[in-house]
């Protein structure tokens, strides 16, 4: 699997959404950990499409099955599995998508197995309707089944923030933002949540803290996030 390009390392730009990774990697090491990032950025994000992709199907909004993305995807993790890094952020994140990989691979089999036998919800209360309309009958609708949601992942190490705490620096990060006058319109508590839980495993590792902290201070008349390894 070809890697993406080379993303920009170390401290990221002041005014930035995501907190800062104090990390100053250098040579070959810094440039393995860079590739294999921007690898799990665009598995992660593919595993996203795909799964959108599978709901709309099982639902009968595509007619298709995307099994051929699935397929490439599988692949891919597998092969992001076997490179060796000594990055234990890196790592957490590789055995994390993996595992969500897996279950959601069981669901989607599962789900078509049951979609060809005509034992899967929708299409049971499809054919259920076909016989009572040839016998002259009326059917109330019945409520669509949503799909069965995937089992979670892997629970997250000690270093990543808590929902209260996570929502308690969000407002904190929003209310400082406001403050100096900048713009909050695109700041979501998901873009947050998925950073600090991709970077809080890596400053853990990086500086053997047994937990990470993330702080909202004020820079240049700026607000941005800061991470703080705690022993």
């Amino acid at each position: 699997m070809a890697l993406p390009p080379k993303r920009p390392g170390g401290q990221r730009a002041a005014g930035s959404q995501d907190p800062l990774l104090p990390e100053r990697e250098t040579g070959k090491e810094k440039l393995a950990s860079e590739q294999l990032a921007s690898a799990l950025d665009a598995l992660e994000e593919e595993l996203e499409e795909i799964k959108v992709k599978y709901e709309m199907y099982f639902m009968g909004a595509d007619r298709m099955e995307p099994s051929r993305r699935r397929d490439d995807l599988k692949r891919n993790v597998e092969r992001l599995r076997s490179a060796f890094t000594r990055n234990a952020g890196i790592r957490f994140r590789i055995q994390t998508l993996h595992a969500r990989y897996l279950s959601y691979e069981r669901l989607w089999l599962r789900s078509g197995r049951e979609k060809e036998a005509g034992t899967y919800r929708r299409d049971v209360m499809k054919v259920r309707r076909k016989m009572a309309e040839a016998r002259g009958q009326k059917v109330e609708a019945a409520p669509v089944a949503k799909p069965a949601a995937p089992p979670p992942p892997p629970p997250a190490p000690a270093s990543v923030l808590g929902d209260a705490e996570l929502r308690d620096l969000f407002d904190s990060y929003v209310s400082a933002k406001r403050s100096c006058n900048e713009d909050v319109s695109r700041l979501t508590l998901e873009s947050i949540a998925r950073t600090v839980n991709k970077q809080a495993p890596e400053i853990a590792a990086k500086y053997k803290a047994k937990r990470v902290e993330f702080k909202v201070v004020v820079r240049d008349g700026r607000a941005v996030l800061t991470a703080v390894p705690r022993s």
